[in-house]
């Protein structure tokens, strides 16, 4: 095991470098050999493995994980118009109501009117001094403004996008393409496919469940086609996944021994702990219940319910593996801590 501090070479990615070179270093002089390495987007690391003639294997995790906080930023912008600017503009009581309190405050110290009270007492004010219609008596006046492409939260497109990248990517694999091309626009392809479009899914290779059992024109579509969620829905894919960024993970694979080797280091030896003794007990750790996941057989496939957040970046998707012992931990933590 190789142990770097940040003190003794510096950044993290640094870190993983000076790793890497020590690491073969320490293999060579052995007699060993490494066959393969799947690594973090770390363009340095792949160089240096493609040096050694090792076969170099993007991590998808990593790749994904910025996609999806950016496309969470997209499901949460809000709805505007055109005359949001200005309450004047005003033309109902639900569209007051949208502005902040500092808004309407501002207004009602602009027009002379009285600035205390609650929200809802600044909006019967205002729709009284612009004269707007009444809101009758079953109106529910919205109180913050609503998203502006519902159709994306509501479906859960954040999951869908993460499964349709790794499949896209190890049909990639499998295929044996070395060109980003064709998996970029495999990855593009989700928005026509989510609004029920379904041509471009039979003209690209591999077997599809809309092929296979010859969907309809809007079949299982998730928002409508050629409507401003469909494209942003596109735009948003055309941006993040272009075939520069993509040309790095046409080899690129995930699979749940990479997930849970990032999960665990995650878990046992966070980037927050300094201790000497301790991160290199967790280190261990990680690895070698890294290294006995691998043996273990799948006994089960189960999924967590979409309103289950008690713990906090649990996997939608977990695998139900069959028993292990824990007697080595033990062994572990004596001979690391007494």
């Amino acid at each position: 095991m190789v142990i770097l501090t940040r003190k003794q070479v510096g950044s993290s990615w640094k870190i993983e470098t000076a790793a890497l070179e020590q690491a073969l270093t320490l293999l060579e002089a052995k007699g060993l050999a490494i066959a393969e390495v799947i690594h973090d987007d770390n363009t340095q690391v792949d160089s240096i493995l493609h040096q050694h003639n090792i076969v170099s294997q993007k991590d998808l995790w990593h790749k994904c994980k910025n996609v999806m906080s950016k496309f969470k930023e997209l499901l949460q912008e809000k709805w505007r118009s055109p005359n949001d600017s200005t309450v004047e503009c005003a033309e109902s009581i639900a569209q007051v109501a949208v502005f902040s309190i500092a808004q309407l405050k501002d207004y009602c110290r602009d027009n002379g009117l009285q600035q205390t009270g609650s929200k809802l007492q600044l909006i019967q004010r205002m729709s009284v001094h612009l004269k707007l219609p009444e809101a009758g008596a079953n109106t529910e006046i919205q109180r913050q403004r609503p998203l502006k492409y519902p159709q994306l939260a509501a479906h859960d497109l954040t999951y869908k996008l993460k499964s349709w990248i790794y499949t896209c990517a190890k049909n990639a694999a499998v295929r044996g393409d070395t060109t980003p091309q064709l998996l970029t626009l495999d990855i593009h392809n989700a928005a026509n496919h989510w609004a029920g479009d379904h041509f471009t899914c039979r003209i690209l290779p591999g077997v599809r469940k809309c092929d296979t059992e010859n969907w309809s024109a809007g079949q299982m579509c998730k928002y409508p086609k050629g409507d401003e969620t469909h494209k942003a829905m596109a735009d948003f894919l055309k941006k993040y996944i272009t075939e520069i960024k993509m040309k790095c993970y046409v080899r690129a694979r995930e699979n749940f021994i990479s997930e849970t080797f990032h999960s665990v280091i995650n878990k046992f030896a966070t980037k927050r702990i300094h201790f000497d003794t301790s991160h290199t007990a967790r280190l261990a750790y990680a690895a070698m219940d890294w290294n006995e996941n691998i043996r273990r057989e799948v006994r089960a496939v189960y999924h967590r319910a979409s309103n289950d957040t008690a713990v906090r970046r649990r996997a939608k998707t977990n695998k139900a593996l069959v028993d292990r012992t824990s007697v080595w931990k033990m062994a572990l933590a004596n001979r690391v801590f007494i």
